[in-house]
């Protein structure tokens, strides 16, 4: 199944059985006439606030499963992709693309931490209710943010496990690539790209998240949310091409100490009075050694940089847009 519609297919649905029931409990209908539904109040009670935590869990909740199946099918694509640089035939890119996996035993131990965790979420971020797991004092809206919220933070800390097995098994297999021409580090682009792929789900996720700035009270928990996330987002970007890093830096030094001995074993001759017609070779090498110098040993260039900067506008623009939709909305509805 495509992730993409997986995502879309969970939150459509969650949204549409959200929506009816309220249609049909009459709730909806009560929120319009009882004024309460102000697009642009930060400051909202009651039904309004839940509803929008609701909506955020919804689409957060359909995300991350399809983050999550991305993340390792791209990981085993990116070894397909590799298969030249690797060396080796396609039954054993095949075989090593298997290596990615997740282990059985630590997405249990991380489910149960994460759940701990989001039992104790709701004590945290204003305004705290007496009893927030206590089914009798949950409203409709409030119902759907307690189901769902375990749920969102065991997929969330699932997400991050596989983007962090599949960025360091990602640098292992640097170790196995054949050769490493410092002239040309394209055929290094897959790791690069497989980096990108694990910044942009990181930053997606807080892009959703960042509709709860829509409502005021969640600044302390959405720098944490936010902090961490950022924090992870470097990882994902830097950890799969770190083997590639070491690799690249590893020929570089090897280059330019053979380069610096040629130099050393040319330069008699090429002091000799009598060696004048002999410079071309020194100058060969002088040039080769500059180019190596200038090989950066990261494999990144100004359009990783470039999609970088914008991938950290998303949650920014998204915040942005749910406010004007929201605006829209209200101005249909009322």
């Amino acid at each position: 199944m495509s992730p993409l519609w997986l995502g879309v297919g969970i939150s459509g649905l969650l949204l549409l059985f959200m929506f009816v029931i309220e249609m049909v409990t009459g709730r909806w209908a009560g929120l319009l006439v009882g004024g309460e539904f102000d697009p642009l109040a930060r400051v909202s009670e009651g039904m309004l606030r839940d509803i929008r935590i609701a909506i955020v869990h919804c689409l957060v909740i359909g995300y991350l499963p399809a983050a999550l199946l991305y993340a390792m099918r791209s990981g085993r694509c990116t070894v397909l992709v590799l298969q030249k640089v690797l060396a080796c035939t396609p039954e054993e890119c095949e075989a090593l693309a298997e290596t990615i996996r997740l282990s059985t035993r630590y997405l249990v131990i991380i489910g149960l931490a994460a759940f701990a965790t989001a039992l104790l979420s709701p004590y945290v971020v204003p305004p705290v209710p007496e009893a927030p797991w206590n089914p009798a004092t949950w409203s409709p809206e409030v119902a759907w943010a307690r189901i769902l919220g375990p749920l969102t933070m065991v997929f969330s800390w699932w997400l991050a496990y596989a983007i962090i097995s599949v960025s360091l098994r990602m640098s292992r297999i640097a170790k196995s690539l054949a050769t490493i021409d410092l002239l040309d580090l394209s055929p290094l682009a897959p790791f690069t790209q497989q980096g990108l792929t694990n910044a942009l789900l990181l930053i997606g996720l807080l892009s959703i998240w960042s509709l709860m700035m829509i409502e005021t009270g969640f600044g302390q928990i959405m720098v944490v949310i936010g902090g961490a996330i950022l924090a992870g987002t470097i990882f994902a970007l830097l950890a799969p091409v770190y083997g590639v890093h070491k690799r690249i830096r590893k020929s570089k030094e090897e280059a330019l100490a053979w380069a610096n001995a040629e130099l050393a074993a040319e330069q008699p001759a090429f002091m000799a009075p009598q060696a004048g017609q002999e410079s071309g070779r020194m100058s060969d090498l002088v040039a080769y050694r500059s180019m190596v110098e200038s090989v950066h040993e990261w494999p990144f260039t100004l359009s990783t940089y470039t999609r970088v900067a914008l991938y950290l506008l998303l949650p920014v623009v998204t915040w942005g847009v749910g406010l004007v939709a929201e605006e829209i909305l209200g101005n249909i509805l009322l």
